[in-house]
């Protein structure tokens, strides 16, 4: 029985290297033939879409803007390798595994698929292109919600929807409305959920400011019970 145990899981070890190497072989295929093909002219493209404008990039927003972004969003984005298991407050997916999510899944579920957006996340993409690059295409690719039938991408899109401003345009409160939008677009939605919004702006300021620190990993929404 123990030897039909160790077996078993020798085989299963064997066939997730397999796999593993596999999918990151194939992601690095795509990276290079797409993704960084895309992005020198300024385009990115949800897996199998048609392809997208660059509108936005980090120099069009305020130094505020970008920390403010990274402190709610992925506070160890420039010291992690696209995975970030131990942080507070980071939640379970990184500003790079939100991208491979875009980049690399039509339907994303959890399960296996959580397993693959990582070691992509870590392997290919956090190795191919910078952390600049990838900030770039996350603030361009971002789901933002629906109005009326469209859907909005971006920080760009949806400053322009929701403000009918420019994000360097946007005063404090209102980037950050944008910023609660980002864990939950149609929970927290300007339009449709705003007091959701309002309250979880205040938590953010707390978050920023200091006053409140997140206790544990999942620690996202900053309860304070």
């Amino acid at each position: 029985m123990l030897k039909k145990l160790g077996i078993l899981i020798s085989f299963s070890i064997v066939s997730l290297f397999i796999y593993s190497f596999v999918v990151v072989y194939q992601a690095n295929l795509y990276a290079d033939e797409i993704i960084l093909t895309d992005y020198k002219n300024g385009k990115w493209r949800i897996y199998e879409g048609e392809r997208r404008r660059l509108i936005l990039s980090t120099e069009n927003l305020t130094p505020n803007q970008v920390d403010w972004l990274l402190k709610i969003q992925d506070p160890l984005f420039y010291q992690h390798e696209g995975i970030d298991l131990s942080t507070p407050g980071a939640g379970l997916t990184t500003i790079t595994q939100s991208i491979v999510k875009k980049l690399y899944f039509i339907k994303f579920k959890p399960g296996i698929r959580k397993y693959k957006q990582s070691i992509i996340a870590k392997f290919v993409i956090d190795k191919k292109i910078t952390k600049k690059e990838q900030l770039n295409i996350f603030i361009n690719s971002v789901y933002m919600g629906v109005i009326e039938g469209k859907v909005i991408y971006g920080l760009a899109q949806s400053s322009a929807a929701y403000f009918g401003k420019e994000v360097s345009k946007l005063d404090d409160d209102e980037y950050l409305s944008l910023v609660a939008m980002l864990i939950g677009p149609n929970q927290f939605n300007i339009l449709e959920a705003p007091e959701k919004n309002k309250e979880r702006v205040v938590r953010i300021k707390a978050v920023i400011s200091g006053e409140y620190i997140p206790t544990k990993l999942t620690d996202v929404y900053y309860n304070r019970t």
